[in-house]
C-alpha cells in the first residue's frame, strides 16, 4: 500500500513537471510514463503497470527528424545537402539529446533498473567533472527518452503542436551548434570524432557498385579498422561517401562498442 502511493505520488511529480518543461497540458499521462520507462526497469519491478519506451523512441525519433528537417530546411534557403544533412545530425544526435533530457530534468525521473541508474550516476558525475564543453560525453538511456517523450508528445496531441514544443526545447541548444557545425561536411565531422575518441581516421570501401560508366551507383561503406561504422548510396564515389559519413553522425550507436580490439 505504502509503496503504491509513492509510485502515485512520484508519477504525479513526473508529470506536473513535464507538464511545466513542455509547456503543455497532459491529456493521457500514461504514454509519458511509458516515454520515462526503460527496459531494464521492468526486469526489477514487475508490478510497474507501462511497457518500456522502446516503440515510443521510434516514433519520436521520426517525427523529431522531420521537425527539424522541415525547419533548417525552411531556415536555411541557401544551403545545399551537403550542409543541411551534417546540420540535422548534429541536432539530433545521441550528444545533442542528452544535453535536452537534463534541461528536460529527465535524469531524475527516468525509470531505470539499480544497474542502469550507476551507468547514469556515472555520467553526470563525468558532466560535471568536464571542463571541455566540445567532449562527447553522452547518455543513450537519456537520449532514447528524449525521443520518446516527444513520441508520446505527438499521440497525445497533434504535429503542429509538437512540432513547437521541439523547437521551443532544441532552442535554446540551436544556434551554437549552427555556428559550430553548419561549415563542416559529415566527412569532416566524422573524422573530427573519431580522432578525438580513437585517434585514428575513417576509412571509406566500395562495397558494391553497379550501372553502366556514364550513371554507376555505388555503395560505400564506412570503418574504422575493421568495424563497419555506416553504409550510403551515390551516383559517385564522393556522395555515397557524405551519406555513409551523415549515418555514421546520426546513429553513433558504433561508440557503445569496445574498439579496442578494432584500433
Amino acid at each position: 500500500m505504502i509503496d503504491k502511493a509513492i509510485d502515485e505520488a512520484n508519477t504525479k511529480f513526473v508529470i506536473e513537471n513535464l507538464e511545466q518543461k513542455l509547456n503543455i497540458k497532459i491529456k493521457n499521462p500514461n504514454l509519458f510514463l511509458e516515454a520515462l520507462t526503460h527496459s531494464s526497469y521492468l526486469n526489477e519491478n514487475k508490478h510497474w503497470p507501462y511497457a518500456c519506451n522502446e516503440r515510443l523512441e521510434f516514433l519520436g525519433d521520426a517525427v523529431l527528424e522531420l521537425c527539424i528537417s522541415d525547419y533548417i530546411f525552411r531556415k536555411y534557403p541557401d544551403y545545399p545537402e551537403g550542409k543541411l544533412t551534417p546540420l540535422r545530425s548534429n541536432l539530433v544526435n545521441s550528444l545533442m539529446l542528452s544535453n535536452v533530457a537534463l534541461y528536460l530534468d529527465l535524469d531524475k525521473s527516468l525509470y531505470v533498473s539499480k544497474g542502469e541508474r550507476m551507468v547514469l550516476d556515472k555520467f553526470l558525475k563525468m558532466l560535471a567533472r568536464n571542463t571541455d564543453p566540445n567532449i562527447n560525453i553522452k547518455s543513450y538511456s537519456l537520449a532514447d527518452a528524449v525521443e520518446a517523450v516527444f513520441g508520446a508528445v505527438y499521440l497525445d496531441t497533434d504535429f503542429e503542436t509538437t512540432k513547437k514544443v521541439i523547437m521551443s526545447t532544441i532552442q535554446p541548444f540551436l544556434e551554437t551548434i549552427v555556428s559550430l557545425n553548419t561549415h563542416k561536411d559529415s566527412k569532416s565531422l566524422l573524422q573530427e570524432l573519431t580522432q578525438k575518441l580513437y585517434g585514428i581516421t575513417p576509412e571509406y570501401k566500395t562495397l558494391f557498385s553497379e550501372g553502366p560508366a556514364h550513371q554507376i551507383r555505388y555503395i560505400v561503406g564506412v570503418f574504422l579498422k575493421d568495424l563497419q561504422l555506416a553504409t550510403g548510396e551515390g551516383w559517385s564515389k564522393k556522395e555515397a561517401e557524405e551519406y555513409a559519413a551523415a549515418k555514421a553522425l546520426a546513429d553513433q550507436s558504433w561508440i557503445q562498442k569496445d574498439l579496442t580490439l578494432n584500433v
